[in-house]
């Protein structure tokens, strides 16, 4: 199997209250809006992240990012107005650390830092 790229897709009740989030939750607009249903941001090479369109409550989503410095994402969330838990270390590692919490349609994030 040869891949191009790997999306990641949440699939939103509210598109523009999401995408909005999202936005937000990023630190950016979006990249692109490929079709009316669908913004898109290029994350890291061939990684995609999509809010798709899915007024019929269809789906929802788990989405975990590895960030260089927790402390440093939760507080420019905060600024943002996105309330993120203070970090928990992970057991069996020296120095992993994460803070759950859920979008506003309650799909699961998670940050991680450390290894």
């Amino acid at each position: 199997m040869r891949l191009y790229d790997v999306f990641l897709s949440i699939h939103a009740k509210d598109f523009a209250a999401q995408s909005d989030w999202w936005a937000r939750f990023l630190g950016r607009q979006w990249d692109r809006a490929p079709m009316p249903s669908c913004h898109e941001w290029s994350l890291t090479g061939d990684i995609l992240f999509q809010v798709l369109d899915s007024s019929d409550g269809y789906g929802g989503a788990t989405v975990t990012l590895h960030v260089a410095d927790l402390d440093a994402e939760i507080a420019r969330l905060g600024a943002a107005g996105i309330a993120v838990p203070a970090p928990a270390k992970v057991d069996g590692f020296d120095t992993l650390r994460f803070s759950e919490f859920t979008d506003p349609e309650g799909n699961t994030v998670s940050l991680l830092d450390g290894r």
